[in-house]
C-alpha cells in the first residue's frame, strides 16, 4: 500500500515537474509577479508552453547524443531554470522598450486584469462546471481507462522506445512484402504517421516517475491537457469578448458547452482513452495561438508575439494536421479582416504597421532565426523529410474529394452545438463586425475546419474528412457561447442593450436555445457511455506476455487485429518493431487494395491453401494469435498446428 501511494505521488510530481513547471517559470522570469496574466491564464498557459519547452530540451539531448535518462531530463531542466533566473534579472535591469514603453502601459494592464473579477456566483458556476466536466469524464474512462485503443497502443510503443533506449526514436517499421511472387520481410522501412512531439512529454513523465506505458498514466495526462484545452477557449473567450458587458458570461457558457456538454464524444473522453494526442494538444495550442496573436496585435506586444510563433511551432513538432488547420485559419483570418476593415482604409493602414512592427521585432527576428536553425540543423520532423505533406496537401483522392454532408458534420459535432454556433457566428458577423478581430478570428476558425470538413477538394485536402471535423467542437462552443450570452444580455439589461430586440422574445429564445443544447449534450453523454472491456484486454496482454517469455528473435509471429482486443498493445510486450507482430488488419483493407500484401490475411483465413503454407515458409511465421471464437477451425482441423495456449478471447497456435 505504501509503495502505491509512494508510486502515484511520484508520478503526480512528475507530471507537475513536466507540464506545468518549465512553462510557469518562464512566465515569471518574462514578466514577473505583474497582473499581466490572471492566476488561472498562468496556470493554462504554463502547460502549453511546457510541452514546447520539455520538446525541445529532449530533442536537443537527442541531438548531442546525450542518454534520455532521469538524471539528465532533470539536468536540462534545472540548467532551463537557471536561464529563466538570468533572464529574469536581466529583464529587471534593461525593460524592453518595445513592450513596457511608460508605467501608464503598466497600469492599463493592470486594469485589464479586471476581466478575471468575476462575482460570487459567477465563481461558483465555474467551479461547478470545471467540476462536472472532469466527473462525467471520469465516469466514462472509469470503465475505458485500461489501455486498449489502438491508436494509444501505436504512441505508447514509441514512447517506451525512448524510455528503453534513452534516444530519439526513427519512425521505421518492417513488413511483409511480394517480390517476384516471393515473400519476405522487407528492412525497415520509414513512416510518415508519428510525431516527434507526440511522444516526448509522455517519455519524460514515464522517465522520472519511473510509471510504466502500459498503465493509466497515458490517459490520465491526456484528460488534464483536455481539461486545460477546455480552460483555454474559456480564458480566449474572455479576452475577444472581455470588454462587452456580457464577456464573462460568455466565457462560462464556453466552458458549459465544451466542458460538461457533449463530455465523452470524439474529441473529448473518447480521445483520451484512445489516445488521440495530437488532436488533444492541439485543440490546447490551437486556441492559445490565437490567444497570443490576439492579445499582441491589440497590446503591441512583441514578446506575445513571439509566444504565439512559439506554440505554432510547437504544433508542427506535434501534429502536422493541427498544425495545417491553424495555418489555414491565420490565412482566412488575414481575408475576413480585410474584408471587415476596408471601410476605413486609415485604421487599416494601422493594423498593417501594427504588424510589421512585431513581425520586425527584434524578439520574434531572433525566434524566427532560432527555429529556422533548429528545423534545418537539429530536429528535421520525419513528415517533411519524407515528403508527408504531399499525402495531406494535394489532390484529394477518391474516400477523401466528397467530404461529409452537413448532417453528418453536425452529428459528429453535436447538432445543438452545430445550430447554436452557426447563429453565434451569424450574431458576432452582424452586430459585432465593428470589432473586427474577434469576429475575423472566430469566423475563419469555423469556416476554415467547417470547408475542409465539407469540400476538402476546394482546398486540396487529403485527409479523411472525419479527422479534421473532429477540430470543429471547440470554434463553435465559443461563437455558441456569445449567441447565448447576447441573448442573455438582451432581457437583462435593457437600458444597456444598442440593439433593440424584446425582452420576452430574447428571453423565449434563451431558453429554447438554453434547453436544447443542454438536452441534446447530455444525452449524448448517456449514449456514449459503455460497458468495460477490460477482462479482454487483461487476457490479451498474458498472452503477450507468454510468447515474450517462449519465443527467441528467430520465431516470427502473426496477430488478429480484427476480433482481439487491444491487439496493438502486444508490440510493446516485445519491443523489437513498430510492426511486430505482424497484423491481420480489417477485411476491407485487402480488398480495396490489390497491391497490398495478402499474406497477413491469407495467414489466418486461408492457412492450409497453397497460398497460404506459401506464406508461412517464406516469411518464416510460426506463431498465430486468433479469438478462437472466430479463426480457430481452421487450425484444429490441420496436421502442421498445435495450439499452446488458450483463453476464452484469445488462442495461440504452433506452427511445426
Amino acid at each position: 500500500m505504501l509503495l502505491f501511494i509512494q508510486n502515484q505521488l511520484l508520478l503526480y510530481a512528475a507530471i507537475a515537474v513536466i507540464l506545468f513547471l518549465p512553462g510557469y517559470l518562464l512566465l515569471v522570469a518574462i514578466w514577473g509577479k505583474g497582473k499581466i496574466f490572471s492566476e488561472l491564464e498562468k496556470f493554462i498557459i504554463s502547460v502549453a508552453l511546457s510541452i514546447g519547452i520539455v520538446d525541445v530540451l529532449l530533442i536537443l539531448l537527442g541531438k548531442f547524443k546525450i542518454p534520455i535518462t532521469r538524471f539528465s531530463i532533470l539536468l536540462a531542466l534545472a540548467i532551463f531554470f537557471l536561464v529563466c533566473i538570468l533572464i529574469k534579472y536581466s529583464y529587471n535591469t534593461i525593460r524592453r522598450p518595445a513592450d513596457s514603453v511608460t508605467e501608464k502601459a503598466e497600469k492599463k494592464e493592470e486594469g485589464a486584469s479586471g476581466l478575471f473579477s468575476f462575482s460570487k456566483n459567477q465563481v461558483i458556476l465555474v467551479i461547478l462546471i470545471f467540476f462536472l466536466s472532469v466527473f462525467i469524464r471520469t465516469v466514462y474512462l472509469r470503465d475505458t481507462i485500461t489501455p486498449s485503443a489502438t491508436d494509444l497502443g501505436h504512441h505508447m510503443y514509441w514512447t517506451n522506445l525512448i524510455v528503453q533506449k534513452g534516444v530519439l526514436p526513427e519512425y521505421e517499421k518492417v513488413d511483409i512484402i511480394k517480390t517476384d511472387e516471393h515473400y519476405s520481410i522487407s528492412q525497415p522501412q520509414k513512416i510518415a504517421d508519428f510525431i516527434i512531439g507526440e511522444h516526448l512529454v509522455f517519455a519524460a513523465i514515464a522517465l522520472i516517475s519511473g510509471a510504466n506505458a502500459i498503465s493509466a498514466f497515458p490517459p490520465l495526462v491526456l484528460l488534464l491537457i483536455n481539461i486545460i484545452g477546455i480552460g483555454a477557449v474559456f480564458i480566449l473567450v474572455l479576452r475577444l469578448f472581455g470588454e462587452y458587458p456580457w464577456g464573462k458570461n460568455a466565457a462560462i457558457f464556453a466552458l458549459f458547452l465544451l466542458g460538461p456538454l457533449y463530455a465523452i464524444s470524439s474529441s473529448q473522453a473518447k480521445f483520451v482513452s484512445g489516445g488521440v494526442i495530437g488532436n488533444i494538444i492541439g485543440n490546447l495550442l490551437i486556441p492559445l495561438a490565437i490567444y497570443f496573436f490576439y492579445r499582441a496585435v491589440q497590446e503591441k506586444r512583441p514578446t506575445f508575439f513571439t509566444l504565439a510563433l512559439f506554440l505554432t511551432a510547437t504544433l508542427f513538432y506535434t501534429h502536422h494536421l493541427s498544425a495545417l488547420i491553424f495555418i489555414f485559419v491565420l490565412f482566412l483570418f488575414l481575408i475576413l479582416f480585410i474584408i471587415l476593415s476596408i471601410t476605413d482604409r486609415k485604421a487599416l493602414l494601422d493594423h498593417f504597421r501594427i504588424w510589421r512592427k512585431l513581425i520586425f521585432s527584434p524578439s520574434v527576428t531572433i525566434f524566427l532565426l532560432f527555429t529556422l536553425s533548429f528545423l534545418l540543423f537539429v530536429y528535421t520532423p520525419s513528415y517533411i523529410k519524407i515528403n508527408a505533406l504531399e499525402t495531406v496537401v494535394g489532390a484529394p483522392s477518391k474516400s477523401t474529394k466528397e467530404g461529409f454532408s452537413f448532417s453528418q458534420i453536425s452529428i459528429i459535432s453535436g447538432e445543438a452545438r452545430m445550430v447554436l454556433g452557426i447563429f453565434g457566428a451569424f450574431i458576432i458577423m452582424l452586430f459585432l463586425r465593428k470589432k473586427p478581430y474577434p469576429a475575423a478570428l472566430l469566423a475563419s476558425w469555423i469556416a476554415t475546419i467547417f470547408i475542409m470538413s465539407w469540400k476538402p477538394q476546394w482546398l486540396h485536402i487529403n485527409i479523411p474528412s472525419i479527422r479534421i471535423a473532429n477540430y470543429l467542437s471547440y470554434p463553435l462552443a465559443a461563437a455558441g457561447a456569445v449567441a447565448l450570452a447576447w441573448i442573455f444580455f438582451q432581457f437583462r439589461e435593457p437600458a444597456l442593450k444598442k440593439v433593440y430586440i424584446s425582452s420576452k422574445l430574447a428571453l423565449s429564445t434563451f431558453v429554447v436555445l438554453f434547453t436544447f443544447v443542454t438536452t441534446n449534450g447530455f444525452f449524448d453523454n448517456a449514449q456514449s457511455l459503455k460497458a468495460s472491456g477490460a477482462q479482454q484486454t487483461f487476457q490479451t496482454f498474458r498472452a503477450a506476455q507468454y510468447l515474450a517469455e517462449k519465443t527467441s528473435q528467430s520465431d516470427i509471429i502473426l496477430k488478429d487485429h480484427y476480433y482481439i482486443a487491444a491487439d496493438a498493445w502486444m508490440k510493446l510486450f516485445f519491443m523489437r518493431d513498430y510492426n511486430y507482430p505482424f497484423t491481420r488488419s480489417f477485411f476491407f483493407r485487402y480488398e480495396e487494395n490489390k497491391k497490398r500484401e495478402q499474406c497477413t490475411f491469407q495467414m489466418i483465413s486461408s492457412p492450409n491453401t497453397d497460398e497460404g503454407k506459401k506464406c508461412f515458409a517464406e516469411t518464416g511465421t510460426n506463431f498465430v494469435v486468433i479469438n478462437p471464437a472466430f479463426d480457430s477451425a481452421q487450425f484444429q482441423k490441420s496436421q502442421q498446428f498445435d495450439q499452446v495456449y488458450s483463453a476464452d478471447e484469445i488462442a495461440i497456435f504452433h506452427r511445426k
